[in-house]
């Protein structure tokens, strides 16, 4: 921001802020107001809706500014955080009228997207994490860190990987180790050394090294250090949890393809959270559980231990509804105390948030109680650990108000009898006249003046007036300060003390309640692990009633979770699209292994239900991965390591990818990753592209997902060749949509059977979507010669050269004659070759095919 050469002392003073603030929008308090100025200000005006008016309205170019009154800030706070913004709050640090000069400025906080913790700007449900990305020589490590919550995460990553596992965690915010190309949104952390990492960490968390907090590699102490000096530079008082790191070994694998295809936690549609798995789950009664239930669908586990415990809790609540009902709703009245124990700890929270708090756990006891009443020892074990906060409920019920207000310099926050300094000056503020009245009325009797009256006055302050005709009445306690026409103006001792109360009773009575509440507060962060911990649990609570409460709903049955790598799915059901049809769902059946029906490969016409098929097996292995119950009849799920997804077919323009390239680079990734524990839903591979080329991919990917990697993998195409692999490779099996044919028309029976799909019934399902008739007959008509191979010496159908010439070339249908192209497919060593190999061969045939 360019500097006039002429500028007030005040306007120097926000010059040398904006200076060190560079990178933020510099809220500039002004009397009852946060100014903006300059590109601040013309940036903060679009975003927030508001006037853009210059400083120097008589000058032709004055500065432009806008300000925000200093009372409702927050809200206009949360907007520009929501628009991606970073804003640095600048305050008064004196008392302007007190002030000897210029008022006293700086910056109390910077706040950043992803360092808020103040409830109104943070999302509901979600975590708001930032992300620090570590980059050496021979990969990543990434920490992701939740200033509302305290809580933060690790990964190991590579070049391929760590895209995928910032999709998952949706950072607000990302701070680098690395410079990043002109245009990208990120922040860069600076050069330091992994020692010096080392060091600042291990004084952090107060351990001789990262063994204590449970790493054994010392290079993650980097992305770490990255995430506190964050907090530092934002002026955030947080304490970081112990870091927890996460690896593959613990959970199924979710790349960022998957979870978006099985539409997770948001929709494709508009990317909320409507018709996806987690709004049919989600019963939760608390924003911690919600949110928990997230980081479960999008982190499947890998321990059949762990899987089995979570069923056998939801397993407990569905046989005893009574119970389940009743800690349902205990829970239905707690807040999200995790991110109110984190501010309370960083000296942010009022105290409306220890209300919240209070509230919260004074359910805590009743909670514990039912807990130790089940007859579960897993239960329990939730039960003993399960910390009920009672003399923190105790502390905050006794000493803060029900209703205080949202600030803390407005008083109203100390419960009366809490203090009796306190008491004393609220009996001043609200009975100051009823005081006075009682003093003139006890100096009245006492001196038998009828005409005594206490007055005030800015220059003697609180007086005691006597007229002339009873001035020999007067004792020699009353102290005399005036004499005036009519009488004498008299002082005494109580009077005096009484008028500095009163005087001065709002600010002391400001003054004792902050200091109180500050202590109180100062309690109550010693205890924000106990705080977090209970609120863990639940959390965990809640998101397995929620299970219970959606088997019991949905007619889920209890999955059987083996280490076996079979998959056994009877009368599955699709877990969204069922809560969303008019009609009866037609439940289908899996069966999957890596023996003799690892790879499936379905046919059928568009509409028929091949890709809800897809989806569902996917949806019901990660839901039994979750530990949630299943719809389906039952289920035998063997751990899968990932799943992975290519459905659908989108492009990425703005990359210079076609729709072909994404599929391409998609699939690569697939067989490039994919283990045999892994489960591939495959979807019309090759589409993309012209026939000869797709079917051939098409068909060696099948090949060699069948042959090498051995996963267990549902393919479905609309190239009924491939069906082929069936007779010829092991493990393959062919299955079909079923399709009626009456009368003319086509009845979709959604049910998938062994066999293969004998039509493609295109033209049927171009009818259906409301084409023209006459496109419908010509298709017809095409489509017969198409069948009969009734084409010219050039390769087009007969039926086309009667319609009007285009002057374009036809593609032809797939007919397999002898060619030098066909000699190489059949000399290839499909045991050897590689997938970006084949992809090469491919590329050399079809341009020999073009020269020829």
């Amino acid at each position: 921001m360019d500097r006039p050469e002429k500028i007030t002392p005040m306007m120097q003073q926000f010059y040398e802020m904006k200076e060190k603030h560079r990178g933020s929008l510099l809220f500039f308090r002004m009397g009852d107001f946060y100014e903006m100025f300059g590109d601040d200000a013309v940036t903060a005006s679009k975003i927030l809706g508001i006037a853009l008016t210059s400083r120097e309205k008589d000058k032709e170019n004055g500065m432009p500014m806008c300000g925000v009154p200093h009372h409702s800030y927050q809200a206009y706070l949360v907007k520009l955080l929501r628009a991606g913004l970073n804003v640095a709050i600048c305050d008064q640090l004196e008392d302007p009228a007190q002030a000897k000069g210029i008022v006293k400025r700086g910056v109390t906080k910077v706040l950043t997207p992803g360092t808020v913790v103040d409830e109104a700007a943070l999302p509901a449900s979600d975590n708001n994490f930032f992300a620090c990305i570590y980059k050496s020589e021979k990969n990543y490590r990434l920490a992701f860190a939740d200033s509302s919550t305290g809580e933060l995460y690790l990964e190991p990553a590579t070049e391929d990987t760590f895209r995928d596992i910032l999709s998952r965690y949706a950072p607000k915010e990302t701070v680098r180790n690395f410079k990043v190309t002109e245009g990208e949104d990120f922040s860069y952390s600076g050069n330091f050394s992994e020692a010096m990492a080392l060091r600042e960490v291990s004084d952090y968390y107060g351990v001789a090294s990262l063994k204590s907090l449970g790493l054994d590699d010392s290079s993650f102490a980097c992305p770490i250090y990255m995430a506190i000096r964050h907090l530092n530079r934002v002026m955030l008082d947080v304490k970081l949890l112990k870091p927890r790191l996460v690896t593959d070994e613990e959970r199924v694998y979710l790349d960022s393809v998957a979870s978006s295809t099985l539409e997770l936690v948001k929709n494709s549609r508009d990317g909320s959270e409507d018709n996806t798995l987690y709004s049919v789950l989600n019963h939760t009664k608390t924003t911690m559980g919600s949110s928990l239930l997230k980081k479960w669908l999008l982190n499947p586990l890998r321990s059949v231990e762990a899987i089995r415990r979570r069923q056998e809790i939801a397993e407990f609540f569905i046989n005893r509804q009574d119970i389940a009902d009743g800690l349902r709703e205990q829970l239905s009245g707690v807040y999200d105390v995790e991110r109110i124990a984190t501010r309370i700890a960083a000296n942010r929270c009022n105290a409306k948030d220890l209300v919240w708090l209070k509230n919260s756990t004074r359910t805590f006891p009743i909670l514990k109680y039912m807990l130790q009443s089940c007859d579960n020892p897993l239960i329990n074990e939730l039960a003993e650990s399960f910390d009920a906060l009672e003399d923190l409920t105790g502390l905050i019920d006794s000493a803060i108000d029900d209703n205080p207000p949202a600030t803390l310099s407005e008083g109203g926050i100390i419960r009366t009898g809490y203090n009796a300094e306190i008491d004393e000056l609220k009996d001043i503020k609200e009975n100051s006249r009823n005081i006075l009245m009682k003093i003139e009325a006890r100096e009245k009797t006492s001196t038998g003046i009828s005409t005594l009256r206490v007055k005030f006055n800015k220059v003697f302050g609180y007086y005691i007036e006597v007229s002339k005709g009873a001035l020999d009445k007067v004792p020699d306690t009353y102290i005399r300060k005036q004499t005036i026409v009519n009488g004498e103006r008299y002082i005494i001792p109580e009077l005096k003390e009484l008028e500095d109360k009163i005087l001065n009773a709002d600010s002391k009575l400001f003054a004792l309640e902050y200091e109180i509440f500050t202590g109180i507060r100062l309690k109550i962060a010693e205890n924000a692990q106990r705080i977090r911990n209970s609120a863990a649990i639940a959390a965990e609570l809640d998101v397995l009633l929620s299970f219970a409460q959606a088997a019991v709903k949905n007619n889920y049955s209890k999955p059987h979770v083996t280490d076996s790598d079979g998959i056994i799915i009877k009368d599955g059901r699709h877990p969204v699209v069922e809560q969303n049809i008019r009609t009866s769902y037609v439940p289908n059946d899996i069966e999957m292994n890596t023996d003799d029906s690892r790879l499936s490969i379905i046919t059928g016409p568009n509409m028929a239900g091949k890709s809800t098929y897809l989806r569902m097996c996917a949806l019901i292995t990660l839901m039994a991965h979750t530990g949630s119950y299943v719809p389906a009849s039952s289920a035998e799920i063997g751990l899968v390591d990932r799943i992975f997804t290519r459905v659908g077919a989108s492009d990425n323009l703005a990359g210079g990818e076609s729709t072909f390239m994404v599929e391409m680079v998609e699939t690569s990734n697939i067989l490039n990753n994919a283990t045999e524990r892994s489960l591939l839903i495959l979807d019309e591979i090759g589409r993309g592209t012209s026939t000869f080329d797709g079917v051939s991919i098409a068909w060696s990917i099948a090949e060699y997902i069948a042959d090498k990697i051995k996963a267990k993998t549902l393919f479905a195409t609309h190239y009924h060749e491939i069906t082929d692999i069936a007779r010829t490779g092991s493990g393959v099996k062919n299955l079909a949509t079923q399709v009626l044919e009456h009368k003319g028309e086509l009845i979709f029976m959604r049910k998938v059977v062994e066999g293969t799909a004998d039509k493609s019934y295109g033209i049927h399902v171009a009818e259906l979507a409301g084409l023209p008739k006459k496109v419908i007959t010509r298709a017809n008509a095409i489509l017969k010669n198409l069948e009969k191979n009734e084409l010219s010496p050039n390769g087009i159908a007969n039926a086309a050269k009667s319609g009007k010439d285009t002057g374009g070339v036809v593609q032809t249908m797939l007919v397999f004659d002898d060619h030098p192209v066909v000699d190489e497919l059949r000399k290839l060593d499909l045991n050897s070759i590689t997938p970006l190999m084949a992809l090469n061969v491919l590329a050399a045939m079809k341009e020999k095919a073009e020269k020829e």
